[in-house]
């Protein structure tokens, strides 16, 4: 004889909290896309690199807005974790690059037919890059210590920001360096939430938040916004998944199928960064001008065009 099956009242109740997770992380993808925006468009109209960089940012509201977009976009995401599973909200996430590249034609930033192709590479490529991270089902063994992991990463990122600074044109590898130091910054918040991270690292993790950011409007300037932003959606999960695996022992999957479909991801979104990656050509010493479809750049002002 068949049991009773599921209270229908319970399964009302799931599949609300599924819809409102999937909504509040769309929500969190469109505060993130107009932080890209903002934060590209306000980086771009400067020649200064470094702390200089900065300072001239935080005079502006625009810049401060971004960052309260960014910060809401980061709350509306753990609400949404909180609501429903990893799998289902963090691969919305990747809706945050389609809604900037929207935000950014309305905005007069032109999206060739080759950044199309390379923003539909990139959204196809994330869910099957992340596939590898997914659980095996079995319980993990840490390998590595906090304090092990935390200085490669921090080591890692501050030489690729002095290749990108030796660089006319550092905007791939500053968007690596950033996503690293924000993957960090993730992990380092996770094991705070499970009561891991003592004073010593949470200041670690704030430190990577902060020399993030300023890598990131480096990668902004330089790179316009698709090919950045793209790099962070993936490189910041893998590096945040990294040290789950590695110093929390979470599992991860030893399927031969998955692994293939996550490298095929990762070759898919590398393509679909180098489409997105806008024109370049000299211009000053040590700057370089994002060029329009046709070539040529309006006089006066940078133009970030998306693709080629």
């Amino acid at each position: 004889m068949w049991g009773p099956g599921p209270n229908p009242a319970v399964r009302s109740v799931g599949g609300v909290q599924i819809l409102l997770a999937v909504l509040l992380a769309l929500a969190s993808a469109v505060s993130y896309a107009v932080a890209a925006v903002v934060q590209q468009r306000e980086a771009s109209r400067h020649h200064a690199g470094g702390l200089a960089l900065v300072g001239r940012l935080v005079r502006t509201r625009a810049w401060w807005a971004a960052q309260a977009a960014t910060l809401c976009g980061a709350a509306l995401h753990l609400a949404a974790l909180g609501l429903g599973a990893l799998v289902l909200v963090q691969p919305l996430g990747i809706a945050a690059l389609v809604f900037a590249l929207v935000l950014g034609a309305r905005r007069g930033v032109p999206v060739g037919r080759s950044g199309r192709a390379g923003a539909a590479l990139v959204v196809v490529g994330l869910p099957s890059a992340l596939v590898a991270v997914g659980a095996s089902g079995q319980e993990g063994v840490p390998l590595l210590g906090y304090w092990t992991l935390a200085p490669l990463i921090a080591v890692a990122a501050a030489a690729l920001a002095l290749a990108a600074a030796r660089r006319r044109s550092g905007a791939a590898l500053h968007a690596v360096a950033a996503a690293l130091c924000f993957g960090l910054t993730s992990g380092t918040a996770k094991l705070a939430w499970l009561g891991q991270a003592g004073p010593a690292a949470i200041g670690v993790g704030l430190v990577a938040a902060v020399a993030g950011m300023v890598l990131a409007q480096h990668a902004y300037r330089d790179g316009g916004l698709g090919a950045p932003l793209a790099t962070l959606t993936l490189v910041d999960p893998l590096t945040a998944g990294a040290i789950g695996v590695l110093v929390l022992g979470e599992p991860l999957t030893t399927s031969l199928p998955r692994l293939g479909i996550g490298a095929a991801g990762v070759a898919m979104v590398v393509a679909g960064v180098f489409r997105l990656a806008p024109h370049r050509a000299p211009t000053a010493p040590g700057r370089t001008a994002l060029l329009a479809p046709g070539g040529t750049a309006p006089p006066g002002r940078v133009p970030d065009a998306v693709g080629r």
